[in-house]
């Protein structure tokens, strides 16, 4: 049951991503605003993504494991997505940013595959 819920916050999520970052590459005018949109979009389309693979954990998989190994559409669209989100910020002119969205994923793939059990409620 927990799972489902975990999901349902997932999607909610990752819907809020793409909303904003369709809102802040097409609707807002104001650069500092929409870049703001835009790093919102960024981590809300993180916690999509750690979410779904905290519950694929509570069921006993690995998404890392399954990711790595096993599965190269999955590395695809991780991938895909994080090359957007380079391309985005570069073609504005802020690094800076992916530069520490990278970072926190790197910290992330870390903790979820030396110590997943360390991040159990």
């Amino acid at each position: 049951m927990i799972i489902n819920i975990i999901l349902t916050y997932s999607l909610i999520a990752g819907i809020m991503s793409i909303c904003l970052f369709v809102f802040g590459i097409f609707f807002e005018k104001n650069k500092k605003k929409s870049r703001n949109l835009l790093i919102w979009a960024v981590l809300f389309l993180a916690s999509s993504f750690l979410a779904t693979e905290y519950a694929f954990w509570l069921e006993g998989y690995d998404l890392f494991e399954l990711t790595f190994k096993f599965n190269f559409p999955l590395i695809f669209y991780f991938g895909i997505w994080f090359v957007f989100i380079i391309w985005l910020f570069e073609s504005r002119k802020e690094r800076v940013v992916w530069v520490i969205f990278l970072i926190l994923v790197i910290i992330a793939i870390i903790i979820a595959t030396q110590c997943m059990n360390c991040v159990r409620f």
